[in-house]
Formats: C-alpha cells, sequence, structure tokens
C-alpha cells in the first residue's frame, strides 16, 4: 500500500480510497481492458469527476481497480458509475464494492440512483443500463410559493443582492405579484445541513412585514426537510427589520449572532442567526440581542497583506506555502505529512471541514496538493518539521469578518501550541482590519472545542448540523472580536 493512499471507505475484504495514489495504474488498467489509446484513456479520465473516484485495495494493499461516477445529474438524483478490475472478481465481491460505493455516493451528494454500470475485468466488459424515472416533485401546499425563478426576477434581485447559486428555488407572490425569491445554499447532503435565503423586493420598504406572512416560510422549510435536509440556518443582517419582524411569525428559532458578521453601509454590525431542524416549533419569549454596530473608519489600517512567515515560541513557526521556496522548505515533504496527518482526522484539532472526498494529491484543479497550497499558514517546527496548519475558510461582510480552521498534529497538542497559533493568526488579521474571527467546531471535536474555550466567545449552537458515524452532531460558533473596535451604541 502507498503511503500516500487514504483509506475512507472499507468493506469485509477492500479498502476504497485515494485514486490518485494508483492513478498511472488505473490508467494501463483502462488501456489493457478497454485496447485503447493513452489520449482516450485520458478522455475517459476527464469524465470521471475527481472528487468521486476512488482506488480499490484487497486487505493484502494490493492495487485491483478503481470506481467513479460520470454523467452525474443532481437535479434527479442519479449518475452513472465505472467500475474496472485487473482481475475476475466474484459477483458477491462485485455486489459488496459496489454497494459500499454507492452508500457513500448516496451520503455525500444525495446520489440514489444509477442508469448505468460499466464494469470491466481484463476478460470481460459489462455495460448494464436501468431505467430511472426522475425524482417526483415534493408538492407544497401554498399557493403564493411557486417554484423556480425567471430570468427577469433574478437580474431585477441581482441589483440589491448578491444572490449565490441557489438550489430548490421559489418565487415569494403576493396579491399575483412577485415579492421576493426564497431557496438553499451552501447545501451538503452528507451532512443533511443547507443555508436558508431569503431576498425581498426593497420597493415595497416596511410594507413586506404585512405582504409576507411567516407561515410562507414555515412551508418552504417543511418543503426543505421534505427533501432530506434537515438543518435550515439563516443568517440576517441585525439592521433587517422587517425580514426580522417577519421571522417572529415563523416556526424558525434564533440561535446566535456572529459579532460584525454583516456589512451595511459604511458600517459593519451582528449576523443574526436562526436555524430549525424538523419539528422545531417557535421558542415562547423569544430573546433577540441588540444589534452590535461599529463604523469601518474606526478600525481600518493602512496594512492590507498577511506576513509571510511569523515566529512562534520554541523554534516553531507559521509559513505561507508561498514562501516555502524562499524559506528552502520541502513541500513534498510536508505534504506528505499534512496527509498522513488527514488520515487521524478524529484526534486532529480541527473543525473536520465539509469534505466527505477521497483525499486526491491531486492536479492543477483539485486535490489537497492545491488545498495545502492555498492554506493561509502551515506550521512548522524548527527543522521544517509539519505540526500543523491555520487557514482562511472564506470571508464575510466585505472581508471585515473571517472565518478560520485550525489543525495540529496530535503529538503536539496540550502543549499550548494551538493557543499560540491560533492567537498568532486572530493579531495579524486584525492588523489588516479584520472585525472579528470565527469558527465553527463539532461537538465530538474536544481538543478544538478545548482550544476555542480558551481564545474565543460562544456565539451560537447550530443543531444537528453535521452527519457522521450514523448520527447527527451540533456545530459551535466561535467568534473573537478585534478590540480596535470603537462600538456605537448597540440598537436594533
Amino acid at each position: 500500500m502507498k503511503d500516500n493512499f487514504v483509506s475512507k471507505l472499507e468493506t469485509d475484504n477492500f479498502y476504497i480510497g485515494s485514486f490518485d495514489a494508483y492513478i498511472e495504474e488505473s490508467k494501463e488498467l483502462i488501456k489493457r481492458n478497454s485496447r485503447i489509446s493513452e489520449d482516450e484513456v485520458n478522455d475517459i479520465l476527464k469524465t470521471l469527476p475527481t472528487t468521486y473516484r476512488a482506488t480499490i485495495l484487497d486487505k493484502e494493499g494490493n492495487y485491483i481497480g478503481f470506481i467513479g461516477l460520470y454523467n452525474i445529474d443532481a437535479k434527479d438524483d442519479v449518475a452513472s458509475l465505472r467500475f474496472e478490475v485487473n482481475r475476475s472478481i466474484s459477483e458477491e465481491e462485485k455486489i459488496e464494492i459496489v454497494n459500499e460505493f454507492r452508500k457513500y455516493i448516496s451520503d455525500s451528494i444525495n446520489i440514489t440512483k444509477l442508469d448505468e454500470v460499466f464494469f470491466s475485468t481484463n476478460k470481460k466488459v459489462e455495460v448494464e443500463k436501468q431505467e430511472v424515472y426522475p425524482s417526483a416533485d415534493i408538492i407544497i401546499s401554498n399557493n403564493l410559493l411557486v417554484p423556480g425563478i425567471s430570468e427577469e426576477l433574478l437580474e431585477k434581485y441581482s441589483e440589491d443582492y448578491a444572490i449565490p447559486r441557489l438550489q430548490m428555488p421559489f418565487t415569494i407572490m403576493s396579491k399575483d405579484k412577485p415579492i421576493g425569491i426564497i431557496g438553499l445554499s451552501s447545501l451538503i447532503w452528507s451532512n443533511k445541513r443547507a443555508n436558508l435565503n431569503i431576498f425581498l423586493d426593497k420597493k415595497l420598504g416596511d410594507e413586506i412585514v404585512n405582504e409576507l406572512p411567516g407561515e410562507i416560510i414555515d412551508d418552504y422549510i417543511n418543503y426543505a426537510h421534505a427533501s432530506s435536509v434537515h438543518n435550515i440556518s439563516l443568517s440576517v443582517s441585525g439592521s433587517n427589520n422587517n425580514l426580522l419582524d417577519i421571522l417572529k411569525n415563523t416556526n424558525m428559532n434564533y440561535y446566535g449572532s456572529i459579532p460584525y458578521g454583516a456589512k451595511t453601509g459604511d458600517n459593519v454590525e451582528s449576523n443574526m442567526m436562526f436555524q430549525h431542524v424538523p419539528f422545531m416549533k417557535k421558542d415562547s419569549g423569544i430573546y433577540i440581542p441588540d444589534n452590535r454596530v461599529a463604523s469601518i473608519s474606526s478600525f481600518e489600517t493602512d496594512s492590507k497583506e498577511l506576513s509571510k512567515k511569523i515566529e512562534l515560541d520554541n523554534g516553531f513557526k507559521m509559513v505561507s506555502p508561498i514562501a516555502f521556496e524562499e524559506e528552502n522548505i520541502d513541500f513534498n515533504s510536508v505534504l506528505n505529512s499534512h496527509i498522513k496527518a488527514m488520515q487521524n482526522r478524529e484526534e486532529f484539532t480541527i473543525p473536520l471541514g465539509e469534505d466527505k472526498y477521497f483525499l486526491q494529491k491531486g492536479n492543477e484543479k483539485y486535490g489537497i496538493t492545491k488545498a495545502l497550497m492555498n492554506y493561509t499558514y502551515v506550521v512548522l517546527d524548527e527543522n521544517n518539521n509539519y505540526a500543523g496548519y491555520i487557514n482562511t475558510l472564506r470571508t464575510n461582510a466585505d472581508g471585515k469578518n473571517v472565518e478560520v480552521e485550525i489543525g495540529i498534529d496530535p503529538k503536539l497538542q496540550n502543549r499550548g501550541l494551538g493557543t499560540k497559533v491560533i492567537n498568532s493568526f486572530y493579531n495579524e488579521l486584525f492588523k489588516t482590519g479584520v472585525a472579528s474571527v470565527t469558527s465553527s467546531v463539532f461537538e465530538f471535536n474536544n481538543p478544538s472545542i478545548k482550544l476555542h474555550e480558551k481564545v474565543a466567545e460562544l456565539n451560537g449552537i447550530r443543531l444537528n448540523a453535521y452527519y457522521i458515524n450514523g448520527r447527527l452532531w451540533d456545530m459551535n460558533i466561535y467568534s473573537k472580536v478585534n478590540d480596535e473596535i470603537k462600538e456605537s451604541k448597540f440598537h436594533r
């Protein structure tokens, strides 16, 4: 078994994991089984999305083939499957591998049906066609929600809002005219969660409160739950009083706020967070705190670039991958250590991320090589040995709020290194005018929870937000605020 092979699935007789670890063997297998040229082999590989293809090894660590998806149709939850092996296997072994992989793709991207299975050995090729019926649409009883959004309406609302790519989009109607659009983003099937997006017609002003009854939102939420989305979360700017008032008449519950996670005009303000899980009802006497507002100009700085290298105690340092060459750091050595650390993710001090994919060594577009090169900092010891990383996941409020993740090698935990790394990163971000920093930590990740309890404030708990090991886990939201902020009065 090669060092860069990461086993992600396991059956009684096989390991299923990193495709790129055995990519040359897989190319040879396709070429030999199908008797085609190298260019044709590469064309076939281009049809298999990198995230959903994997190598198969037997329990002795011998390469036997690969498996992967193509022709993915996420709308109807259907795809085709290519499965090739270098020796004859029994029908029971074939079913064992396919069933485990199908379970994985069902959990990961909600692909529940295969319309074609291409199976190849060195002696035969089988193509099994299956008739697939599109999923039936789930009907919403509320006639004020119309499936889909017209291009004209989307263009109109895009003038006022930055609208992400929406899934399950609907138009909100009132008195035979559109007054808003609603849909999901950041839909992660494997974790059974998504973010809710509501964009309302700004021309209606305060009248929108009377035009949009809360039960319309409840009906849409129930529709999303019926489509296997368990946790639905909605973020609302603290000054958006109209939508906040509408939410009081829904079954969504307030669960926390991210300080300075939203931007309105020249200010940053609270990002109020609401959620719903199946059968949740409105809490009685729900309390939404005052909006926290600060002028961007009050904490702007001249510094805009992060340092390439930050020295820590005891010889440790945080180094940007773009500085590896000038610092004479062996990237491949760091990368291989990082891959090994990812295999021990249950002990690794990180929020576990969103991925359910098979770790790839990568090419120019995908894989862990590209991921590591894009990390903000890699943590190294005095001999440039890998010790962990800290990374910017995404930015909000035009870059004034930053979401981060941190990973410290388990062998180096409980020595204060994680505290030093995260506090140094906070300070570096605040020097560039960042207002607040946020981390999401799942409840089973005790090392990361202990770390964040020391350095940040718990702002909220998103219920049942991560599905792993047969159950749903909560997500803790932590934030640290820039001490330089001069807050205006707290107000709604």
